[in-house]
């Protein structure tokens, strides 16, 4: 977790939390603010004191909600502060809208408008492209019926069954598709963490094991025909053949093999290696 989510967290439970009596008072100086079509500049300081005070006292309440959702966190680019104060905004509609009267507790009432502040906000912000949020509700709802495997499947049915327009149900569903990006960066997760998905994607440009040497072969044109016969026995297959096998094979004794390798390496040698070194050769001539 970042800094800044840590100090907010030592900040908050500083805040002392609303006894059941507190918490019935603060709320029906808020309803009563609320509801008045007019209300006096003293009740509306009152209201607005008795609302800070409300959602001051649970703010513990939106970073428990918050934390349940922190692992989906580690797929989105966010910060976990990102989420806390989306659910802060519910927070504060639930403050508005509380009626102590009905007699259930602040904490049961707020968590439903926290939860979806937070479950909006991720909907909002579930992929690198922001999608609104009524096409992501369609798109969920489609899916969730597709899901079902029974009823309609055909987009027809489907759109009829949702009161929309088959144009309109496939654009959602298009525009979902298209929103599931992934980012290179992400670390697989059979990895220790240091291999990411990018270190699995091909570069079309990277030469192939078959190109690696092809600039080599014309080098070997400056060999005689017993040196290039001899090399290419010996190295130009995946399994190497003895002297004695390539000797057997030319009609040479093993000794000649040896002596036509060694002439043959030594030329090659002295073309390659101003190639392969191209700087030490030139502080040699110097």
């Amino acid at each position: 977790m970042s800094d800044a989510f840590g100090d907010y967290l030592r900040n908050i439970g500083k805040i002392p939390l609303l006894t059941p009596q507190e918490e019935v008072h603060l709320g029906t100086i808020v309803k009563d603010w609320m509801e008045s079509e007019n209300p006096s500049a003293a009740l509306e300081r009152r209201g607005r004191r008795a609302l800070q005070r409300i959602v001051t006292a649970n703010l513990r309440l939106v970073v428990t909600v918050a934390l349940r959702y922190m692992r989906r966190l580690k797929h989105l680019a966010q910060d976990p502060m990102d989420l806390v104060q989306a659910g802060n905004i519910g927070l504060l509609r639930a403050a508005e809208k509380y009626d102590p009267s009905r007699g259930y507790k602040f904490s049961t009432y707020g968590y439903w408008w926290i939860r979806q502040s937070i479950n909006r906000y991720l909907q909002e912000h579930n992929g690198s492209i922001r999608i609104p949020v009524n096409l992501v509700s369609l798109a969920n709802r489609v899916t969730s019926l597709q899901a079902q495997g029974q009823g309609p499947h055909s987009l027809e049915e489907i759109a009829e069954l949702l009161g929309e327009t088959p144009a309109r149900v496939m654009y959602a569903m298009a525009i979902q598709h298209r929103s599931n990006t992934v980012s290179l960066d992400q670390q697989l997760a059979s990895s220790d963490g240091s291999m990411t998905l990018l270190d699995t994607v091909t570069d079309s440009r990277s030469p192939e094991i078959s190109d690696d040497y092809q600039w080599m072969h014309g080098q070997l044109q400056s060999l005689s025909n017993p040196e290039f016969n001899v090399i290419q026995l010996r190295y130009g297959e995946d399994q190497q053949r003895s002297l004695a096998e390539v000797a057997r094979l030319i009609g040479r004794s093993k000794d000649q093999v040896q002596r036509l390798e060694r002439n043959a390496l030594t030329k090659l040698r002295r073309h390659l290696t101003p190639m392969l070194f191209p700087r030490s050769s030139e502080l040699n001539r110097c």
